[in-house]
């Protein structure tokens, strides 16, 4: 296999690209480390030890710890205090419902393509991806995913990963060891995208389940209604964690790419609708302005972290703007 490490200077990681390693762990390695080596900042403002007073020496102290220049100055015996470090703990929640298995068609085969959500989508029969046409949004998310627990456990910090739709697929606990972090990739290498989408009842689920606070990230389409999504989210809110959502769509789904009659075809319901593309865009990207207008208010009104991207867009771009984005900290996990 010839593989060759991007370049930083204007080049920028296209989705397609990954494909060319075999491993994923390799593939994450080289996307993470490829670009943001030394770049990323633990999202919290006190996630390392920090002094905070000095108390005399008693017998049994190391004599490592002694303060030396305080010695020096004093000729007295003073041993320095550090605020007990803890490390973060970083939930990660991948949406695994089947609207994440559509994928844009390859430029040359591209048809009239789908609505959104409750719009229905137009969905091609199953078929395997193909070796380097466009990623579903599950097999981009998966990408996003494993570079942010990639980074967590670089970091020194503990990652946990949940997938599902409705209910969860798969729940790993909170670790931080390498062999950890193998075992998350390869479950994010095996996901697959199935069954309906209620993120809020997933969302309940994980937070009766996760035992101490810290940050959830969220990766998903979130093609349902805001309301009980944001009802869900709120109560982690509430409990102090810091909440990342980032939204994955594709182009067709942003555009309504196409033109003539089609069929839509919603993937989780197989409800069918016959229209006329470009009878229909101009209110279906009103709908979808709104729609996504709603999901930026309500995360804004909770102090929740919200970005869009699409399965085009360059991985870099995606991460960078979290990468960017410090999130004050508060008593993490």
């Amino acid at each position: 296999m010839n593989t060759q490490t991007p370049q930083r200077n204007g080049m920028t990681l296209r989705p397609e690209d990954l494909r060319r390693f075999e491993s994923f762990h390799f593939a994450v390695r080289i996307l993470v480390e490829g670009f943001y080596s030394g770049r990323h900042r633990s999202p919290y403002y006190d996630a390392s030890a920090e002094f905070a007073d000095y108390r005399p020496y008693v017998p049994g102290d190391e004599i490592r710890s002694l303060d030396w220049r305080a010695y020096a100055r004093t000729d007295r015996d003073y041993v320095k205090l550090f605020r007990k470090s803890t490390d973060m703990r970083c939930h990660v929640l991948l949406d695994t419902s089947a609207s994440m298995g559509f994928r844009d068609d390859p430029p040359a085969q591209r048809v009239p393509g789908p609505g959104l959500g409750e719009l229905l989508r137009r969905r091609k029969p199953e078929r395997s991806s193909p070796s380097n046409g466009p990623l579903s949004k599950l097999e981009y998310g998966a990408y996003l995913a494993a570079a942010l627990c990639y980074l967590m456990v670089r970091q020194g910090d503990k990652v946990s990963l949940a997938l599902g739709g409705a209910q969860f697929e798969k729940l790993t606990p909170p670790g931080g060891t390498m062999n950890h972090l193998k075992s998350l990739l390869n479950t994010l290498e095996g996901a697959q995208a199935k069954g309906p989408t209620d993120l809020a009842s997933v969302l309940k689920l994980l937070f009766s389940a996760a035992r101490r606070r810290g940050l959830l990230v969220v990766i998903s389409d979130f093609l349902e209604e805001p309301g009980p999504l944001f009802h869900s989210l709120g109560m982690f809110v509430h409990r102090g964690w810091q909440v990342l959502l980032l939204q994955v769509l594709t182009d067709t789904e942003m555009e309504l790419a196409g033109e003539g009659a089609a069929q839509f075809v919603d993937p989780e319901s197989h409800d069918c609708l016959d229209a006329d593309v470009d009878a229909i865009r101009v209110s279906y990207c009103a709908e979808l302005d709104r729609f996504l207008g709603e999901l930026e208010r309500q995360a804004k009104a909770r102090a929740i972290h919200y970005q869009r991207t699409t399965t085009s867009a360059p991985y870099t771009a995606a991460i960078e703007r979290y990468l960017s984005t410090r999130i004050p900290g508060g008593d993490h996990a």
